[in-house]
């Protein structure tokens, strides 16, 4: 019997232990998921931002690099900004570094635009909206959600 009961305590800690290890190695850091790129460096992201857009806009080898580097701009910007939005701020500074996190985003978008091709700023501007729109039904999901607890 007690043989029994330490093999079977032996095979579900061994098949816990693979399938912990299964799980692992499918959930790798790289392109797996939402906040992929939250423990990334600024430099980090910027390079990732510029793959996806040399993958969906078709940049050329001369676009990426200004892509890169203007996104490595807007990210160190708006990381400093962040950073403040964590303390203790008013509603009037919270509103005002937003609006300067709002002009880093515009002048970003101005720069990419500046040098894309008028096929490539038909799909950023496609994206844009189809970003916009989803963070539209998300906020209005999630304000949903919050009307609904208060039914309850």
């Amino acid at each position: 019997m007690k043989k029994l009961v330490l093999t079977l305590a032996v095979a579900l800690l061994t098949s816990g232990a693979v399938l912990g290890q299964e799980k692992t190695a499918s959930t790798g850091t790289k392109g797996q998921g939402k906040g992929q790129n939250k423990n990334a460096t600024p430099a980090e992201k910027a390079k990732s931002g510029a793959n996806w857009a040399a993958k969906n806009l078709g940049l050329t080898d001369e676009q990426k690099p200004k892509w890169e580097a203007a996104a490595l701009e807007r990210i160190t910007a708006n990381t400093a900004i962040r950073e403040k939005l964590k303390g203790s701020t008013t509603p009037e500074e919270r509103k005002a570094l937003r609006g300067e996190m709002k002009a880093n985003h515009e002048k970003f978008d101005n720069t990419v635009t500046a040098f894309l091709t008028d096929e490539q700023k038909a799909k950023w501007a496609k994206e844009k909206e189809d970003r916009k729109n989803k963070m539209k039904a998300k906020a209005k999901g999630k304000k949903g959600e919050v009307e609904e607890d208060i039914e309850d």
